[in-house]
């Protein structure tokens, strides 16, 4: 079912596109199947975008993460997607440049980093990790989760494996609990903060073998920065304030 397409070859097709043209698709039987779902999620987003979030500022965000979700749920469900087939770099390269291109090229024009060049940022394989990182257990708890955030928690997430790689239990509880601090009162790179102390203490402790857990782990990493106030740094900002 995944075919695949190396970095080599993506270079040679990405090298022969314009920024004038839009990319044509170049896939046949199970992969065309795919991405006509994968057409279908599209416009039922970008419908549900301009009708439910009208009046947003973060419409490419709310896009990457609705189209996020359901590409994930879709690749569970029906395809038994797992982290395997998800660590495959040459597995989204070819679904980006072979059978929705022009989807990938509506959101990020020719970037090639975008579409084949730098693993962390294929969007697509960029996407499906910032969902499966985030999971709530269905689609609309996740979307709930997740709705108030930035493209900058992608990154953050994504690209902060860890020195074992990703802890799918830590960076879920993260997030959940992440999403419940009032985001209108938090200083913008608070994510990165907990993110990167994250990073420092797993190295040293085991979450899970912590009193009290993951969840008590990850209470007193998002507890340090409201404990000392940091919200430039080190210099002194007003604490952040957690809804109940």
């Amino acid at each position: 079912m995944w075919k695949k397409l190396s970095k080599t070859d993506a270079k040679k097709e990405f090298n022969s596109w314009s920024e004038e043209t839009i990319p044509s698709f170049n896939c046949t039987g199970e992969q065309l199947k795919l991405r006509e779902k994968l057409l279908e999620i599209d416009r039922k987003v970008v419908e549900y975008i301009n009708t439910e979030e009208s009046g947003t500022n973060k419409k490419d965000y709310l896009y990457d993460l609705r189209f996020g979700i359901e590409l994930y749920d879709l690749f569970r469900l029906d395809y038994d997607f797992k982290e395997r087939q998800a660590s495959s770099d040459e597995i989204w390269i070819y679904l980006s440049m072979r059978v929705i291109p022009d989807i990938v090229f509506k959101r990020w024009r020719l970037s090639e980093s975008r579409f084949y060049k730098q693993s962390r940022r294929i969007w697509l394989k960029t996407i499906w990790w910032y969902i499966h990182l985030s999971w709530c257990g269905d689609t609309d708890r996740t979307y709930n989760t997740l709705r108030g955030f930035t493209t900058d928690e992608i990154v953050q997430l994504v690209e902060r494996s860890g020195p074992s790689g990703y802890r799918i239990d830590l960076t879920r509880e993260i997030m959940t609990q992440f999403s419940r601090l009032d985001q209108t009162k938090i200083h913008r790179n608070l994510f990165r903060r907990i993110m990167k102390l994250n990073t420092a203490r797993i190295k040293i402790v085991e979450p899970s073998l912590t009193n009290g857990g993951t969840k008590k782990f990850v209470e007193e990493l998002i507890g340090y920065f409201e404990d000392f106030g940091k919200g430039n740094d080190g210099k002194n900002s007003s604490k952040y304030t957690q809804i109940s």
